[in-house]
């Protein structure tokens, strides 16, 4: 399902794809390790509807369509992903729009702080940069 236009193949590998719920909930429930049980299930399930929910949608977005892609690469079926800035997230009904994703790790990861130090170890002032 990997190539650009197979994303319309989760009609036939839906039911397949169970076990991506499963591998994703146990891998944020294992994340926190200060959570008690109760609070480790709440995640599991948490997570485990989201990422059901998005299969799911994914299922029914492409029954509605005749070809679908990734992300517009390749020929003219449409998108499953849009970027967050794209003009055509705007246009697609609500359920489509859970399919907006960045393309690039600066868009996705945290900001980080950033302190230079000199070789003695202690903070370089702005002024001395």
């Amino acid at each position: 399902m990997t190539a650009p236009p197979r994303a319309i193949e989760i009609l036939q590998h839906r039911q397949d794809l169970e076990y991506v719920v499963d591998a994703i909930s146990d891998r944020a429930e294992m994340h926190d390790k200060e959570l008690d049980a109760v609070e480790a299930e709440a995640l599991r399930q948490k997570v485990r509807g989201r990422v059901k929910d998005l299969l799911d949608t994914w299922e029914r977005i492409a029954s509605q369509k005749i070809s679908l892609q990734y992300q517009q690469e390749v020929g003219q079926a449409p998108p499953l992903l849009f970027d967050p800035l794209d003009p055509e997230l705007e246009k697609q009904p609500m359920e489509a729009r859970k399919f907006k994703a960045q393309r690039s790790l600066r868009d996705v990861e945290p900001t980080v702080n950033l302190w230079v130090c000199n070789p003695d170890g202690f903070e370089v002032e702005e002024d001395e940069k």
